[in-house]
This record gives structure tokens, C-alpha cells and sequence, in this order.
């Protein structure tokens, strides 16, 4: 008994071991299918479409640094980049290799069953022969345009070749080995192989033979799954009635039929969308399998009724087999390019049949063996010999009920469908073939056929999306989301909305996709987003947080929630959160690192900026971020390292906001020199942020003191209406002393919007106007006057004033000021007395205090009082923005004392960072042109200097003695004119 079981479940062991290599070969492919198809089944729509990450950025400026001009406090502006990011479907990516793979099944399985024809019969054999040749027909070769010969010469050569050599087979030489044939054939679809490969004369032509031959592969999908769709009814008998251990075989097979037969019917009502229940429903796709798997062993039972055609050891098995191959594959091909108006097909065809097939499997089992079922007696022995129901009755009420559901279900559509299907795959061939014309011909081709079909509508849609045709997309996203929606195509209609600003729309749609797809995390993370573009903080968060449970969008998520925090302002620590996300995305660090700049925040978080060399995205918000929140850490070597990253040509997309941080970064280095020469790039070549980076050039010109080359940026910031461009160009003019212009510019700041800037007006106004009482003046607009209307040759006036003051502490900053100006115009004896005054008057402000100091140290290095100068130095705090300042006392005394290369490093660095810096550029100069008089250096560091600093005295003046001793005296005397007129203007 275990012998003959074996033999019946092991049926090929007893074959020829030719047969049985063909066997184990065909069960590979076979199983290779079934994988096959599983494979497409479980990644849907991601066979050919994968989620792109769109990114949304938002500036937020926060504060580089402040400085005093006069009485007025000016913030620099910085900007940090948030980061929100949000899914679109990409476009459709064609599933070459899914294509490849059916092909070559395809061909292995027609090659085999080739070879069984030849076994056949005369009669057998030539009709077998007619449907060979009609699928070689079907393949249509002509379209590969082989040797470049038109029509079907090629085609029917190749058939005719094919078609005599079977018929040597089956007729000349019938006692061929199998084996022989198998391998003829074989060699003979090698050299058509390698024919087309080499002379087709189209583009991809294995992927045309795989388009064609996706109608032969749908028709034997839908013959194979007829046959075998009962076979899972048909177990039933075996297992209720082939043992002996029961006494209600009967009663067993009926209830599992039954429940088998309500579950299918179930799954039929919810395909149709006539039930929506909480339900677990069969899987289609595993009926076919285990219909497949169980047929083979249901092919062989029932043998008696076609034994006169071909036995089933080995040809009965080779064809059940290699249809179900080309089933699979034909599932395989259409799952993995998700072609759905054709899968449509297939999985309809499988339900109509289990369900057709299986209930008439009933009625033949009750008619023929219900009393031998009832005595417990083996029914499966004789299960396809029937006493009363023949097995044909039962096969054409099983196709006929089968018909039914077609016939109800509109029968038109399922042809439409399977040329709608046809045209999808033609259109993925153009496409790969770049032309995106004619491919969209053919998708409009599928829409009409297949009307609400996701694959065609979804592609049309992308199409008109980048033709800017919106509303024509709209209408496609409509139609691939009535029937068979995708969360690629709902993500992508959502975010149709969001790019129109119809934000409330947005949320409607990924609301009503959520409830098609819940718990996809790119929609919830798309539904938080737009949330937070109406500022409905709670379920932006909410839905943000459910997006990070999934894997797909969890970093996508987590960047979000950092960016939701700093715009919002929500009071977070920013490195504390990227701790308990455990995050390692460089767009949610970058998020992270502008909430720390936005608020204030120390960011202990260990990162590595510089570790990517070609940026996108991520990694140039990250170095942005980075650069901006750390200015005044940041060494000479990270930002050389950063310097050469963002200027690599690959970088060119993100180099504009790089550079302009990066020059921030500079300028705090105390390089003004570069920040300039950076930043004036930027506002020289920017066609859209020209305003912003030459406000922010000018703010810079402000605080080293050269209002004249402010009023030049903020010419430009004001024609772009750049923020506050107007109130600091009118406070630029007034520094310079160009009264007319900064009082006609201060009538535009009158009729301001701002009231603050409208009462800085009316103050400026009554400064700047040419008749005034200054006897009238408090302390603050005497203040004023002194600065702006006094010049450094009215010592009498400024004197005068000076006595009128109340308070010590405008006292002291004005007699500060005047003493640093008489030392921009080497009045030194008067900017010692004028720093003696300020020095005698008592004051409790500790910055003024320390202001002064610092003007000593300046007047002391300028007398050349290096000793007093090294007793005073150590009492005087300098912050980092004095860096060069403390650099220049150093190195004079490093000259002082013989230390000659100290001196040198220091001198060098004084003689280019910062042209504003007169003391440093004019020591470092005289330092050179003592150690190296017949050298250009002294030279080269002045000229390089009045080149930028077009405005300062001293430096003309020390310019023209040093062209003077270099022999340029035409250079000197045109310098020392430029000297003289700035001594009168001022």
C-alpha cells in the first residue's frame, strides 16, 4: 500500500531519466512562476512605481549679530532652512526584467509543447499544429522587421521552418527520441534568438515579442484556469473519502464544500464591492496556486478521459505543467507592471470559475456519488467515472456558469479591458524607447479602453502634470482612483492640491485616501503636512507621529516634526529630540540644528557636515544649518573644507545659499576681506536675491565704518524693496554726511507704514535740517548733531556742545567718536585730548567703559607707546569680533622684541583680512616694507586695501607714501588728491 502510494504522489520516479530531467527542469520554471507572480502580487504597485520625496523649504531668519551705530542698535540676519518633506508617486518605471522572464517562459513552454504535438496522433497533431501556428501569428514577428524586410516573408519562413520539421517528427520520423525533438527545437529557437538580437531593426525587440505575446499568454491563463477550478472541491473528496477511519465521509465533504462555496461567494460580493465587512476573504491569487499545484495530481486522476489523445506519463504532465508555467508567468507579467485592466481579468476569471466550476463539481458529485459517499465507500477511485452526471455535462455547466458571471458582469468589458491591457504594455515599449508621443498615444488608448483603469490614467496624468496642464491631470487622478486606486496616485492627487494652495482640499483627499489605505505612513506623513499648512498643530503632530510607525516614511516623518517645531516656535530642545528619534537622517538633524539657531539652543548632537562631497538636499541644509548656527565656533580649516565642497560644479544648485552663510561665516572669522568679496559675488550675480545680499553687504560696510560703500549695496536693496534697505540707506547717507540726499530720503521714511521707522524719519528730519537750534536739543539729538552734522574740522562747535551735555555717558561716547574720527584723519594730538576728556568723566555703562579702553590701546599703538601699550593690554577684555585688533598689539610687540617671525604670521594675516581695519593694514604695510624695502609687499597689501576701502584717509594718505618710495609718484599724487578731498568732505 505505501508502494502504490508513493507511485500515485511520486508519479515520475518510475520515468526514463531523460524524462525525468525534463521534468525536474519544467518543475523549476513551474515553481519559478508561481514566485514569480507572488513576487509582483506583493509589491503591487511598487513594481514599477516607488514613492519620490518632495521637498518644501522655509527660511527663517535669526540674528548673526548686533552692533551700535550711534544710538541706534542693528541686527544682521541669518538664515536657516526648514525642511518639510512630503511623498509624490514617481512615474512609471517599466518592469523590463519582469517582461524578460515571461518571454523566456513563454518560449520554453511553447518549445516544450512543440515537442508534445509531435507525439500526438495524425489528427491531434495537425490541429494542435493550427493552434501553434495561429500563436506564432499572434506573436506577430513582422513587427521586429527582421533584415530589414517588410510584410510577413520572415514570419511565415520562420513558421514554415518550425511547422516541417514537426512534421518530420510526428510523421517521417516517428520513433525519434523525445529527448532529440526537445533539443532540435531548442537549437532551432536559439537561432531565431540570436537572429532577432542581431538583425531586428527595432529598438528592444525581445520587449516587442513580450508585448505580443501578452494575448496568447492571457488566453492560455484563462484556458489553464478553467481546468483546474475544481480542483480544490475535488480534494475534498479525496480527503473525506479515501480513508477508512470515518463513517461520515458524506457529511465531512458537505460541510467543507459549503463553507469553501460561502467564503468563495463572500470574496465574489466584496470584489464587487456589494459587501464591505470586517472580513478575512479568500485570496485569489491562492486559489489559483493551490488549484495549480493540486491540478497536477487531478490531471493525472483523471486520465481515463483523454488517454486516447496522450498518456499522462510524461505528455499529460509536461502540458498541465507547462500551462500552469504560462499562467503564472502571464500573472507574474501583469502584477509586476501593475497592469491592472488585465489583472482585472484574471482574477475575475478565477472567482467566476472556482465558483461556476465548483458548485456544478457539486452537483456532479451528489448525482454520481452521494450513496457511495454515504456508505463510506473510496469515491475518489472512480471520481472521473461517473454513473449518472458524464464529466462533459459537468465541464460545459461549469463553463456555462462561468459565462454567467461574465455575461452578468457586461462581457464587453473584459475584451476592453484585455485591449486595454495591451495597449499599457505598448505604451511602457515607447516609452522606453523615448517616445513619449507615441506612447502617449497608446495610454489614451488603454483609457479609452479600459476607462477608469489606474495604469493608464495614473501615466496620463503624470504627463499632463509635467505638460502644467493641471486640470487634465486632475480629471486622470479622478479616473485611476474611482475603481482601483493606488496610494501612489491618491498621494499624488492630494498633493495636486497642496501645489495649487488649496490646502483644505488636500486634507479632504488624504483624509478619504487614509481611509482606503490606513496606516499607509506616506499618506498620514502627506495629511500631516497639510495640516501644518494651516497651522492645525495637534493633528499635523498626530499624523506625523502615527507616519513615523512606518519604515517608509519614518525619517521623512521625524524631519517633519523638528520643522513643524521651528516653525511654529514650539519651545523644544531640538538635540534632546533627535535623541529619543535616534535619528541619523541629515534632513532631521539639519531641522534640528535651525530650531537650536532659531531658539537660542546649545546643540550637543555629534555630527559630521563635511562628510558628503556632493550634496543634495539634505546634506546643504545640514552644512547651512551647521555653518549658521555655529559662525562664531568655526575654525579656518572647516571652512576652507566647506569652501571647497560648495564650490564644486556639482554643488551648483545649492551654492547661492551655501555662499552666502558661508560669507557669514567668514565675516566672523573676522576675514571681512572674503565676506565681501563673497558676498559681492552673490549680490553681483543673483537675479533673484540681489536685494538681500547686498542689504546685508551693506549692513557690513555699516559696521566697519564705511557708510559710502553701504549706500551702494542698499541703492540696490532699496530698488528690490528689501526689508528695511530704505532706513539704513538714509542712515548711511547721514554717516557719510550727504545731507540733501538723507534728508530727501528721509521724507519717504515719514510716510512709512511702520511707526517706528515714521518717528526715526521725523528724528533724522529735524538732525539733518540745515537751520537748527542745537541749543534746543536734548542729550540724544545732540548726540545726533555731533555725529552727523559736525565735522572733524569744527573742533570749536563740537567743544562748544560737548559742555552742553547732561549726561556723562553721551558725553564720553561722543568725545570717543570724535577722538577715533581725528585718528581716522592722523589728528593725533586731538584724539588724545578728546579720549582724555571722556576718560576723566565719571560713567557706570561697563561697554563704554571698555570702549574706551579700547580707543586708548588704538591711540597708544598709533603714538607707537608699545609699553605703556603692553601694560594696558592686559586689563582689556577682547571679544572674538576683536580678534584683530588683539592681533595687531601682538604682533607690534612681537616686532618690539626681535621676534620677527611671530611678527611676520600676525602681520600677514592683518595685511588681508579686513581693509576696514586701517591700523592693522597700515602696521602690517610699514612692518613689510621695513623687513623686505626693495620688495612689492608693502605695496601690494595698501593697493589691495584702497581698492575696497575707497574712503579712508589714513589709508591714502600711507598708500601715497609708499607708491611715493616704490618710485610711482604718478599713483602717489593721484592717491594724495583722493586723500585731500575726503579731509574736505569730512
Amino acid at each position: 500500500m505505501i508502494k502504490i502510494a508513493m507511485q500515485t504522489r511520486w508519479f515520475w520516479k518510475n520515468w526514463s531519466i531523460d524524462y525525468r530531467v525534463i521534468w525536474y527542469g519544467l518543475i523549476a520554471l513551474f515553481v519559478a512562476s508561481i514566485l514569480f507572480l507572488w513576487a509582483g502580487y506583493i509589491q503591487g504597485p511598487d513594481a514599477v512605481t516607488d514613492w519620490m520625496v518632495f521637498h518644501q523649504q522655509e527660511t527663517r531668519e535669526s540674528v548673526s549679530h548686533a552692533f551700535s551705530l550711534g544710538n541706534f542698535e542693528i541686527s544682521i540676519p541669518i538664515e536657516s532652512y526648514l525642511t518639510f518633506s512630503y511623498f509624490n508617486g514617481s512615474v512609471i518605471h517599466p518592469n523590463v526584467n519582469a517582461s524578460i522572464f515571461f518571454l523566456i517562459g513563454l518560449v520554453l513552454c511553447t518549445v516544450l509543447l512543440l515537442t508534445l504535438i509531435t507525439t500526438l496522433e495524425r489528427f491531434w497533431y495537425f490541429a494542435s499544429m493550427a493552434l501553434f501556428i495561429l500563436f506564432m501569428v499572434s506573436m506577430r514577428l513582422e513587427v521586429l522587421r527582421l533584415f530589414e524586410l517588410p510584410g510577413r516573408v520572415i514570419p511565415i519562413v520562420i513558421i514554415s521552418v518550425f511547422a516541417l520539421v514537426s512534421f518530420y517528427f510526428n510523421s517521417l520520423r516517428p520513433t525519434t527520441f523525445f529527448i532529440t525533438r526537445l533539443l532540435t527545437f531548442s537549437i532551432l529557437t536559439i537561432l531565431l534568438a540570436l537572429g532577432i538580437y542581431f538583425f531586428a531593426g527595432v529598438e528592444y525587440p525581445f520587449l516587442h515579442m513580450a508585448v505580443t505575446g501578452y494575448m496568447p499568454g492571457l488566453i492560455l491563463s484563462v484556458i489553464f484556469i478553467l481546468m483546474i477550478a475544481h480542483e480544490i472541491p475535488a480534494s475534498f473528496v479525496y480527503v473525506t473519502s479515501s480513508g477508512t477511519a470515518t463513517s461520515k465521509s458524506l457529511r465531512h465533504f458537505f460541510i467543507i464544500s459549503v463553507v469553501y462555496m460561502v467564503n468563495l461567494v463572500l470574496a465574489y460580493m466584496h470584489e464587487k464591492k456589494l459587501i464591505d465587512w470586517d472580513f478575512i476573504y479568500i485570496n485569489f491569487f491562492l486559489l489559483l496556486t493551490l488549484s495549480a499545484l493540486l491540478g497536477i495530481w487531478g490531471f493525472r486522476h483523471r486520465e481515463n478521459l483523454y488517454d486516447n489523445i496522450l498518456p499522462f506519463n510524461p505528455s499529460g504532465a509536461y502540458l498541465i505543467v507547462a500551462l500552469g508555467c504560462v499562467t503564472f508567468l502571464t500573472g507574474g507579467l501583469l502584477l509586476g507592471n501593475h497592469n491592472d485592466p488585465a489583472v482585472k481579468i484574471i482574477r475575475d476569471v478565477i472567482i467566476f470559475s472556482h465558483i461556476g466550476y465548483g458548485g456544478i463539481f457539486l452537483i456532479y458529485i451528489i448525482s454520481n456519488f452521494m450513496l457511495m459517499m454515504a456508505e463510506n465507500l473510496n469515491a475518489w477511485k472512480v471520481l472521473y467515472k461517473p454513473s449518472r452526471m458524464p464529466y462533459f455535462t459537468f465541464r460545459f455547466a461549469g463553463l456555462i456558469a462561468t459565462l454567467a458571471f461574465v455575461f452578468y458582469s457586461n462581457w464587453k468589458e473584459y475584451a476592453y479591458h484585455a485591449m486595454s491591457g495591451f495597449y499599457n504594455h505598448l505604451g511602457d515599449l515607447y516609452e522606453l524607447m523615448d517616445k513619449q508621443t507615441i506612447a502617449e498615444a497608446y495610454y489614451q488608448q488603454g483609457r479609452s479602453y479600459g476607462f477608469q483603469n489606474n495604469r493608464s490614467n495614473y501615466t496620463l496624468a503624470q504627463l499632463e502634470v509635467g505638460k502644467n496642464n493641471l486640470k487634465k491631470a486632475y480629471n486622470h487622478y479622478n479616473l485611476a482612483n474611482g475603481i482601483r486606486p493606488t496610494e501612489y496616485s491618491l498621494a499624488n492627487e492630494g498633493n495636486l492640491f497642496l501645489a495649487e494652495r488649496r490646502t483644505f482640499e488636500s486634507v479632504a483627499s488624504f483624509t478619504n485616501a487614509l481611509q482606503k489605505f490606513p496606516g499607509s505612513g506616506p499618506l498620514e506623513n502627506n495629511l500631516g503636512f497639510a495640516y501644518s499648512k494651516i497651522h492645525k498643530l495637534d493633528s499635523a503632530l498626530f499624523y506625523f507621529d502615527a507616519a513615523r510607525n512606518n519604515t517608509v516614511s519614518k525619517e521623512t516623518a521625524e524631519a517633519n516634526v523638528i520643522a513643524l517645531i521651528g516653525k511654529e516656535y514650539l519651545p523644544v530642545q531640538s538635540d534632546s529630540l533627535l535623541l529619543q528619534f535616534k535619528a541619523t537622517s541629515l534632513l532631521t538633524i539639519g531641522n534640528a540644528l535651525a530650531v537650536a539657531s532659531l531658539q537660542q539652543q546649545s546643540f550637543n548632537h555629534k555630527i559630521d557636515p563635511l562628510a558628503q562631497k556632493e550634496l543634495d538636499i539634505a546634506s546643504a541644509t545640514l552644512l547651512n544649518n551647521y555653518l549658521a548656527h555655529n559662525l562664531k565656533t568655526l575654525d579656518t580649516v572647516t571652512l576652507q573644507r566647506a569652501e571647497e565642497i560648495i564650490a564644486d560644479s556639482i554643488n551648483a544648485d545649492y551654492q547661492e545659499a551655501l555662499k552666502a552663510t558661508l560669507a557669514q561665516a567668514y565675516y566672523h572669522q573676522n576675514n571681512v576681506s572674503k565676506a565681501f568679496s563673497i558676498m559681492g559675488e552673490l549680490g553681483y550675480l543673483s537675479e533673484i536675491m540681489q536685494g538681500k545680499f547686498n542689504y546685508i553687504a551693506g549692513l557690513w560696510a555699516l559696521e566697519q565704518g564705511s557708510p559710502e560703500l553701504a549706500i551702494t549695496s542698499f541703492n540696490f536693496a532699496v530698488q528690490h524693496n528689501y526689508k528695511e534697505a530704505r532706513l539704513y540707506n538714509v542712515l548711511a547717507l547721514a554717516e557719510a554726511q550727504q545731507f540733501s540726499e538723507a534728508l530727501e530720503e528721509a521724507d519717504s521714511l515719514i510716510l512709512h507704514a511702520n511707526t517706528n521707522i515714521r518717528e526715526i524719519g521725523k528724528q533724522l528730519k529735524k538732525i539733518l535740517n540745515p537751520s537748527v537750534d542745537v541749543a534746543s536739543f536734548n542729550d540724544l539729538e545732540k548726540y545726533q548733531f555731533c555725529r552727523y552734522r559736525v565735522s572733524v574740522k569744527d573742533t570749536l562747535l563740537f567743544e562748544r556742545i560737548v559742555q552742553s551735555f547732561g549726561d556723562n555717558a553721551y558725553k564720553a561716547t561722543v568725545l570717543a567718536e570724535m577722538a577715533e574720527r581725528q585718528l581716522d584723519f592722523n589728528s593725533v594730538i586731538k584724539a588724545v585730548d578728546y579720549l582724555n576728556q571722556a576718560m576723566s568723566l565719571t560713567i557706570s555703562d561697563v561697554n563704554l567703559a571698555n570702549k574706551l579702553n579700547h580707543t586708548k590701546l588704538k591711540l597708544l599703538a598709533a603714538l607707537g607707546e608699545l609699553d605703556q601699550l603692553e601694560e594696558e593690554i592686559s586689563a582689556v577684555t577682547f571679544s572674538r569680533k576683536q580678534s584683530l585688533e588683539k592681533l595687531l598689539y601682538e604682533s607690534l610687540l612681537h616686532e618690539r622684541n626681535g621676534d620677527v617671525a611671530k611678527a611676520r604670521a600676525g602681520f600677514s594675516l592683518l595685511a588681508h583680512y579686513n581693509p576696514f581695519f586701517e591700523e592693522g593694514i597700515i602696521a602690517a604695510a610699514r612692518f613689510f616694507s621695513n623687513q623686505e624695502p626693495d620688495e612689492f609687499t608693502a605695496y601690494s597689501i595698501l593697493a589691495e586695501a584702497v581698492q575696497i576701502n575707497t574712503t579712508s584717509y589714513r589709508l591714502w594718505m600711507a598708500y601715497t607714501k609708499e607708491a611715493s618710495r616704490m618710485g610711482f609718484d604718478n599713483y602717489a599724487a593721484v592717491a594724495l588728491e583722493e586723500a585731500e578731498a575726503l579731509k574736505k568732505r569730512r
